[in-house]
């Protein structure tokens, strides 16, 4: 039976994966109970899942009740789910989009030269809105990854030279056993300097299992390179109208 998370203790199911990571790092950003803006649920201790705002991240183990998990999404009014590409068969979805898990596997990496830990948010912002990265409207991304910065679930890194933002990358997502990386760009004219992948192997973290969803299949060659490997496909389903 699915039900309603009412405390971090309900989400007994959050493997050290790259869901659960989002998942938890959510939770322990806003928390439950009157943050209408988003729901936490959890299937028995095989499936949890956030809700925001009708976008739903879903980590489900092999024994989860598919059926049912399609019967709630269906009725919840979901505007798009995101899972490992074996959750979003079961369900029955349609396959909007898919790329690569990648896992880092090499050793800690060494601090970059010129490194920032914050830089202007606005700044940030058109760096990856220029990159093609989905960033939204500025006030909800400075809203979302403010707080989660505030609360410790996400950490920003960047290079800059002389004032200006070359290449950054985030912790999208932390969470107590696992980290999601992503929001990793260099700005076109400091390109070919390898800039990002210092970034983002320091970015990773020693302790944690730290994932990277490929934005498209044409990365994973290149976090290769950066001591990555891969370890499964996400996938992404959004609701027909």
């Amino acid at each position: 039976m699915i039900k309603l998370a009412e405390s971090i203790t309900d989400l007994k199911y959050l493997p050290a994966d790259p869901f659960a990571a989002t998942v938890e790092a959510l939770a322990l950003t806003y928390g439950f109970g009157n943050t209408g803006f988003i729901r936490f649920y959890y299937q028995s201790n095989s499936a949890v899942m956030s809700i925001l705002d009708g976008n739903v991240t879903l980590c489900a183990s092999e024994d989860a009740d598919f059926e049912e998990l399609k019967e709630f999404l269906e009725v919840s009014g979901y505007l798009s789910v995101k899972s490992d590409i074996e959750s979003i068969n079961r369900l029955g979805f349609n396959i909007s989009d898919s790329s690569f898990i990648v896992r880092y596997s090499s050793e800690e990496a060494s601090r970059p030269g010129n490194f920032v830990e914050e830089f202007d948010i606005r700044i940030i912002y058109n760096l990856l809105s220029a990159s093609g990265f989905p960033a939204g409207d500025f006030g909800s991304f400075k809203a979302d990854i403010c707080s989660r910065i505030n609360k410790g679930t996400a950490r920003f890194g960047g290079i800059a030279e002389d004032g200006a933002l070359l290449a950054c990358c985030f912790r999208l997502f932390e969470g107590r056993d696992s980290i999601l990386l992503g929001a990793l760009t260099t700005d076109e004219a400091a390109r070919g300097r390898g800039l990002a992948s210092k970034l983002v192997t320091y970015m990773c973290s020693s302790e944690k299992p730290s994932f990277l969803f490929c934005r498209n299949d044409g990365l994973l060659n290149f976090y290769n390179k950066c001591g990555f490997s891969q370890c499964g496909k996400w996938a992404i389903t959004y609701k027909e109208r």
